[in-house]
């Protein structure tokens, strides 16, 4: 079945950023020192945005019953997001394909901090029917200049498109969540948008805002192995005002009308750190810090001793089993 709509949603209200409403469209800065904490890079939804997502899982139930396939960021916040959602389908007896995929990361930028990846246990205990085990379409290589977290996205929309039409029992509609950034980089690849400013405000990204593309014009996706970004990304052509597999037509931009909470915590381009140059040097990512399911078995074993077991943890590039 060809693909024919390709959904996008941003993560809900985060604990670092709070709750903070929309009241002009204007830059969202992030405090410098929100990455120092030890669960900075993967912290938990407010109370709020967990409305949020009970919210956008009644919105996406009763007005887009297309989506049959989800997938996911494997920061906690974005599953935190989407969770509400894949358990209406399936209370509901609604067959859906719920999948993790390191291609939905957030920018891995030299500034940033990375959370350690969740091991399979944590992610099947979080929720059973979570695809933890699967091969994502895209990982990330290293640390990402602007042009290699373009080149990135566009990798993983092209094996995304190309893999979901080639798939007799694929999708009509696929739902992606993710963060901001991603968003707006997705949105313009699948518009075939490159602007000469990437810090244009092409594209604002409102917590729980909803974007959907319809695919007006279908082509096979190519991708081109044999040539590599730096980082090591194969190359995607996209930028010529010629998207991916044909031409898609975005129907739905930062919709949060169906949320009692209004717009919040807003994102754009222009919120990119004026210190990271748009060309930095490539650099091998330092270890991971604790994700939220290992804050929260620490938190546990300090008050009933540790869990030691074998378990399988998903990395970057492979699967590996850690004692």
């Amino acid at each position: 079945m060809v693909l024919k709509y390709i959904c996008l949603i941003r993560h809900g209200s985060r604990e670092k950023y709070g709750d903070v409403k929309v009241t002009k469209i204007g830059s969202f800065n992030d405090p410098s020192d929100w990455y120092g904490h030890l669960h900075g890079p993967d912290d938990q939804l407010t109370a709020t945005g967990r409305q949020q997502a009970q919210e956008l899982a009644n919105y996406l139930s009763s007005s887009h019953p297309e989506i049959s396939a989800v997938y996911t960021s494997r920061h906690y916040r974005c599953l935190e997001t989407i969770k509400p959602y894949v358990e209406i389908c399936e209370r509901d007896g609604k067959a859906i394909n719920f999948r993790l995929d390191m291609g939905l990361s957030e920018w891995r930028r030299v500034d940033r901090k990375q959370a350690r990846i969740p091991s399979i246990r944590q992610l099947k205990e979080y929720h059973p029917t979570l695809d933890a085990q699967c091969q994502s379409l895209c990982n990330p290589l290293g640390h990402e200049n602007l042009d290699e977290f373009y080149a990135r996205n566009a990798y993983f929309l092209a094996n995304l498109i190309q893999s979901l039409d080639n798939d007799p029992d694929g999708p009509e509609s696929v739902l992606l969540c993710t963060s901001a950034s991603n968003i707006a980089w997705m949105a313009r690849i699948l518009m075939g948008k490159y602007p000469k400013n990437s810090m244009e405000r092409d594209f604002s990204v409102p917590a729980i805002s909803f974007y959907k593309f319809a695919r007006r014009h279908v082509v096979p996706v190519n991708i081109d192995a044999g040539e590599k970004t730096p980082l090591g990304y194969p190359r995607v052509e996209w930028q010529n005002g010629t998207s991916i597999g044909g031409s898609w037509e975005i129907t739905h931009n930062a919709e949060c009308n169906f949320l009692s909470t209004g717009s919040m915590m807003l994102w754009t381009p222009s919120d990119i750190p004026k210190s990271l140059p748009p060309f930095e040097a490539l650099q091998i990512p330092e270890p991971g810090f604790p994700n939220f399911f290992d804050i929260q078995e620490l938190n546990s074993a300090a008050m009933t001793g540790p869990r030691v077991e074998t378990e399988t943890t998903i990395t970057s590039t492979a699967v590996e089993i850690l004692v």
